[in-house]
């Protein structure tokens, strides 16, 4: 695992000059990496961060903003493996070699950054989950904090078997081993489930310490955990445990990751400061006329420039200012999330409703993108191939660069959606080399 000692990425804007002491002994808590020279003798010991309500507090917020900063990590494979981005002339060869599928290694940090950060997230959201009880917070500021870790716990790990075939599910074993993606799946949904349980024995007058405390603005606790129940109920199959936790997602409401100066947005800090990638032409190109969701992502106006290997390219429209919020997941994933899943169960009228509500939405209170497109007539959704067909597209104009493209391809099939370049990228060179079980 990489070390993680960057005290700006741990939320220093959130957090009391008292907080920040405690922070540096998230150092300790990543899994070695970060031996220094020479030792800090004023600094706190992992026992004392891990024993103290700041050291608490501290590593709340931390684990928060670790899970913000790898959303680059995160999206890149499914971004670059699909249909989504392209290469500038300015990118690293693994990021060419994972476009084309060529001189692919599984050395490449690519495949090694969404590994090591998912397991950061998870190794910190592990010390909350079993050390934040026992420090004396209060009740609502321990079960805020609990609930928080087992919300971002269940999001890398769900992020983690989205990339590569097998993850481990039990890192506190010195080799775990990787578990198949049934295992995991059902990990996420116990520790989103138990997370949810936790959060309706607290009314939100309890979490207001929580709130103010670790959790900062924009971001939804409650909505989030339900959200992402929906999302990965779909992928496990569990259609009806899919649509009621859709069903209880807030959509007047938008949870996002903020980003304060010094931090960057990553997509922005991938397309506009490294000038890595940019947006497919193809992605506008292939949209319907009318279609107004192209224009929210990407620059359609601009000229189309020449990508490295040949490709045409246009710069982002979201995402191109360093401190754009991202979203933890957009509303009308919901809409389309209980589509397909009433699709599944053979209810076609109801899907099709649906499906038609994101089409034809024309304005939004929210920062999200809207369609404006008319609705397609009864008879164009009438049949199941017709309706994944449509839920497949409207993923593809809403769901852009969320990390999602690639998992679409793999559950509603290649031939609506994409041909990946992997069916899954290979574990990290490093984590087979240290770890015996793993590879």
């Amino acid at each position: 695992m990489r070390p993680f000692c960057g005290v700006d990425k741990i939320g220093a804007g959130r957090a009391s000059f008292r907080t920040l002491a405690a922070v540096l002994g998230l150092c300790l808590l990543a899994g070695g990496g970060c031996d220094l020279d020479l030792e800090n003798p004023n600094a706190p010991t992992e026992e004392e961060v891990l024993t103290d309500i700041d050291g608490i507090i501290s590593l709340a917020v931390g684990m928060q903003d670790q899970y913000a900063a790898a959303v680059e990590d995160f999206i890149l494979p499914s971004s670059l493996g699909t249909d989504e981005w392209g290469t500038q002339t300015r990118s690293l060869l693994s990021y060419r070699s994972l476009l084309t599928g060529e001189l692919f290694e599984n050395s490449f940090l690519v495949v090694e950054n969404p590994f090591a950060a998912a397991y950061e997230v998870v190794k910190s959201a592990n010390n909350l989950i079993e050390n934040a009880p026992q420090v004396g917070l209060g009740t609502g500021l321990e079960t805020g904090i609990v609930a928080l870790a087992k919300l971002h716990k269940a999001m890398a790990l769900g992020m983690a078997i989205q990339i590569f075939e097998e993850v481990p599910i039990d890192v506190s074993v010195e080799f775990p081993v990787p578990q198949p993606r049934a295992a995991v799946l059902d990990t996420v949904l116990n520790l989103l489930e138990s997370a949810r349980t936790d959060l309706a024995g607290v009314t939100d007058n309890d979490l207001s310490t929580f709130r103010s405390r670790v959790l900062g603005s924009g971001f939804d606790l409650r909505n989030t955990v339900d959200a992402m129940l929906a999302r990965y109920y779909l992928m496990a199959g569990q259609y009806q445990d899919a649509i009621d936790a859709a069903d209880r997602v807030d959509l007047s409401v938008l949870s996002t990751f903020n980003y304060v100066t010094p931090d960057r947005n990553p997509i922005y800090n991938l397309a506009f400061g490294l000038i890595y990638v940019a947006p497919l032409e193809s992605f506008v190109l292939q949209a319907e006329v009318g279609d107004q969701r192209p224009d929210y992502w990407v620059d359609t106006g601009a000229q189309p420039f020449a990508g490295n290997p040949d490709s045409l390219l246009l710069p982002l429209r979201e995402y191109s200012t360093a401190d754009d919020p991202y979203p933890v997941y957009l509303p009308d994933e919901m809409k389309l999330i209980k589509a397909e899943a009433l699709t599944e169960l053979d209810q076609f009228g109801p899907a099709a409703t649906l499906v038609n509500e994101v089409r034809t939405q024309v304005s939004s209170p929210l920062d999200e993108p809207v369609a404006g497109l008319t609705a397609l007539p009864p008879e164009a959704l009438d049949t199941k191939a017709e309706l994944l067909a449509q839920i497949a597209y409207e993923r593809r104009y809403e769901l852009y660069m969320q990390g999602l493209r690639w998992e679409d391809a793999r559950r509603l099939g290649a031939s609506i959606t994409v041909e990946p370049i992997f069916d899954f990228l290979p574990l990290p060179e490093q984590e087979c080399m240290t770890n015996p079980d793993a590879c």
